[in-house]
């Protein structure tokens, strides 16, 4: 009893310094960093790839985890496929104000070593505006495909957080 006694008076007396045991102040973990191997772009529209990579790295550079490839400690990568535009049509004048564009996407993360940790799958359907200017459709359709990649990345993060963070 005297010796458990010791024990806990002694490890009062180092915490008390500002000491702690290895582990359990959370300082001495590997900071998690990304590196964004490939983006597979199996869908007729080019451009979506380019969007989703570049809101890829921005999103993980916010929360300083986009890594060069030497110093990553994941390796991430992104398919995306099953691209379609689905229109509503207003009956009254048989024409189409918005559309929905639904896509899915595998985020796959491997480790150094190249050995598969987690696989992320899931899809997004997100609407907008359909206008007369072709300029103003294509902003509108990149918009609410970075706002469903927020979305997407954000539950990812969420999910691979017990197994990396």
């Amino acid at each position: 009893m005297k010796k458990v006694l010791l024990c806990f008076v002694l490890s009062i007396l180092v915490s008390s310094c500002g000491y702690t045991m290895v582990g359990f102040d959370g300082k001495n973990k590997i900071p998690v960093k990304y590196y964004i191997n490939t983006i597979n772009n199996d869908t007729i529209d080019t451009n979506i790839g380019d969007i989703i990579q570049l809101e890829a790295e921005r999103f993980f550079l916010s929360y300083n985890e986009l890594s060069s490839y030497k110093n990553a400690t994941y390796f991430m990568d992104i398919n995306i496929e099953n691209l379609k535009y689905i229109n509503p049509v207003l009956s009254a004048t048989d024409e189409a104000s918005s559309t929905n564009i639904y896509y899915e996407i595998t985020i796959i993360v491997t480790d150094v070593e190249g050995n598969e940790i987690y696989s992320f799958n899931t899809n997004i359907s997100k609407s907008y505006t359909i206008s007369n200017s072709v300029a103003t459709a294509l902003q509108n359709r990149e918009q609410a495909i970075k706002s469903g990649l927020k979305d997407i990345f954000t539950t990812f993060r969420i999910s691979i957080g017990p197994k990396v963070y």
